[in-house]
């Protein structure tokens, strides 16, 4: 059969020895003399085409599936450098030495993207895995053959797109990345040539030959893949944070060379001396939201872009309004000055620095951080946004390494949307971390007993951990109180609170704060819709479509009461894995205390609306400096007293209350 296909067309050419379909000649033979010869048979199905792609790590060919009938295409590992093969043959010869131990390295690399990549084999925009096996001394991956251009084609033959056309294939490419990020995989080489273009809004992503899968560790320096334009500044380094914001730099990239024509500056050359054109500049129509879009996902600095593709794919489609990266930094620069400044301010107070605090002894029993032993444990992380958990994780970390440098430690920062999904898969599976913030899961089913801990702690500089009794599977680390905001555009005379048991009552002015429909009701002067019942965390998102928009309006915060009472939860538990030894158990009660210092109490909930800090010291400055202006009216309540509620978010709790006083 091989010798009547064509091998670069694979329709029946018959004796013929150029293809009458393509033009194809039989006698052509590889490409380069390392290739496989066309109509090499691999697994006794797949014959060998002609190559469509090679580079350092592999080459692509065009093949047959005998037993399916159908064309695909065949990625074969041959990292250049390691390995070599004379032509006509079809075996490598892999080099011996330093050499050999780097090869096999790299095939389980390469074996490992395969296994991955088998994840997306029903999905229409990310190219399909069908197959991948050893021979020849190597490995071959087989994938679906896509009959279509290239993005890269697209450009060079067309020179740029109208923003319209490339705004819906920028979406369908965030699409794509948020399946590919969702299960922990980080692409890290988008452009154009690992992009195909199906049609008018889809496209296929592929090569994940770069990529950073779940459970892999940072990659060594030989695994640095750059592209330049398109590669993020913190990928050049070999050691970096990473995240799905690596692949959003990728994406402003593409879309900016899409829109413009020309690729961006490369990274490097922007941290130097940032002279990146806005789009707006050249010579083509660009609406602002599009220009700030792309401009905020190539932010130099990874807290500025959007964090995830979902965000991303919200801006462009409206429902999230995007700063420049400048604006945005200024109110990055502006929140760490103020927690900077309120730091300073405890600092005075007590006299000395105190940001590694001691408070997690007293003189009842107190661990003993000399006898705990050496040990590798993980703490998890759960937190609102990039620049808290950054921040958290480095203060923790200094905390360790000052007060038991033996134990070692891995942080994982979790965005708390999926915080709740990712600790349920690890529940599941029987890997829970040493240290973890329980949200999603029951913590006495999985958490040791932590009364040993609270014997430990000098309660009373907590605000409300006394009160938590004798056995406690987790502790939580802030408290959340129940808001209304108020629009003053549509309400002159404001209430000094609301009660819980009269929210019924309002629901033609009254929505909870659990969509977005809510928020642009609130924000449509022609709604009747005045009110917004939630918590603190609601705050940023009132701002956005109150004082951030243009005109802006104002709001106010009151409180909503219970019987002359705040309305409350504890938010935020931490609990300790009951599945490790004593030993293991004493050294995550020491981690978990550590959660209450005064330096982690600061850096998780002085910088943002999150919670209310319960280390009582750092309340004191909580006080200060952030009860003020909407926040004032906090002063006159006593936090301790309020009617504190176990499960469920404050909005569930509001709508439980008010659904029994309207019976």
């Amino acid at each position: 059969m091989e010798n009547q296909l064509c091998f670069r067309c694979f329709k029946m050419k018959g004796s013929y020895g150029v293809c009458p379909h393509c033009g194809y000649e039989e006698d052509t033979g590889a490409a380069q003399a390392y290739q496989l010869a066309p109509g090499t048979v691999l697994r006794g199905r797949y014959i060998i085409g002609v190559s469509i792609g090679f580079g350092g790590f592999g080459i692509t060919y065009k093949a047959f599936d005998t037993v399916l009938s159908i064309v695909v295409a065949i990625k074969e590992f041959y990292p250049a450098g390691l390995v070599n093969r004379g032509e006509g043959e079809v075996k490598v010869g892999i080099f011996s030495g330093e050499k050999e131990k780097e090869f096999k390295r790299q095939l389980e690399r390469f074996l490992e993207e395969a296994r991955n990549m088998a994840i997306f084999s029903k999905e229409k925009d990310i190219i399909n895995v069908f197959d991948y096996f050893e021979e020849n001394q190597t490995a071959y991956i087989i994938m679906e053959y896509v009959d279509a251009p290239l993005l890269k084609e697209s450009l060079k033959e067309k020179g740029k797109f109208p923003a319209k056309e490339a705004e819906k294939y920028i979406l369908a490419l965030l699409e794509a990345l948020s399946k590919v990020h969702y299960h922990g995989i980080i692409h890290k080489d988008v452009s154009p040539d690992n992009i195909f273009l199906l049609g008018e809004d889809s496209i296929k992503l592929f090569d994940f030959g770069a990529a950073k899968f779940q459970g892999t560790e940072t990659e060594r320096t030989e695994d640095v893949v750059v592209k330049a334009g398109y590669t993020p500044p913190e990928q050049y380094r070999s050691r970096n944070a990473q995240g799905a914001f690596m692949d959003i730099y990728a994406v402003g990239a593409v879309f900016y060379e899409m829109v413009t024509g020309e690729k961006p500056m490369e990274a490097p050359d922007r941290s130097v001396g940032d002279e990146l054109k806005k789009p707006g500049e050249f010579e083509i129509e660009i609406e602002e939201r599009l220009e700030r879009i792309i401009l905020k996902a190539l932010a130099l600095k990874p807290e500025l872009r959007f964090q995830t593709a979902e965000q991303m794919k919200e801006a462009i489609t409206g429902r999230k309004k995007v700063g420049l990266p400048e604006e945005e930094l200024r109110k990055y620069q502006k929140k760490k000055k103020a927690f900077a400044v309120g730091l300073v301010s405890v600092f005075t107070v007590l006299g000395s620095i105190f940001l590694l605090s001691q408070t997690y002894f007293s003189g009842r029993g107190k661990i003993d951080v000399s006898k705990i032993r050496e040990e590798d444990m993980e703490v998890w992380i759960s937190s609102e946004d990039a620049d808290t958990g950054k921040e958290l994780s480095e203060v923790f970390l200094e905390s360790v390494e000052k007060e038991c440098p033996k134990l070692h430690v891995t942080v994982r920062v979790v965005n708390r949307e999926e915080y709740g999904a990712r600790l349920q898969q690890a529940a599941e599976k029987g890997k829970l971390p040493d240290v973890f913030c329980t949200e999603g899961i029951e913590a006495a089913e999985y958490c040791t007993d932590l009364s040993r801990l609270l014997n430990t702690m000098e309660l009373s500089s907590y605000l409300c951990l006394g009160e938590l009794g004798k056995k406690a599977y987790e502790l939580p680390t802030a408290m959340q109180i129940a808001v209304a905001y108020i629009s003053e555009e549509k309400e002159a005379d404001l209430p000094e609170f609301l009660d819980a048991d009269s929210l019924s009552d309002q629901k033609d002015i009254l929505e909870y704060a659990e969509t977005e429909e809510a928020f642009l009701a609130f924000q449509d002067k022609n709604s009747p819709v005045s009110r917004i019942a939630g918590d603190l965390s609601d705050m940023d998102r009132v701002k956005e479509v109150t004082v951030d928009v243009i005109p802006p309006t104002d709001f106010s915060v009151l409180p909503i009461l219970k019987d002359g009472k705040l309305v409350g939860t504890l938010e935020h538990p931490y609990g300790v894995s009951k599945y490790g030894d004593s030993s293991r158990q004493e050294a995550g009660m020491f981690l978990l205390s550590l959660l209450f210092s005064d330096g982690m109490q600061s850096a998780a909930y002085m910088g943002n609306e999150e919670g209310i800090p319960l280390n009582r010291r750092v309340f004191a400055n909580y006080e200060e400096n952030k009860m003020t202006t909407y926040l004032d009216f906090l002063k006159e309540y006593d936090l301790e007293s309020a009617e504190l509620y176990g499960d469920g978010g404050i909005c569930q709790i509001l709508q439980e209350e008010a659904a029994r006083n309207s019976k």
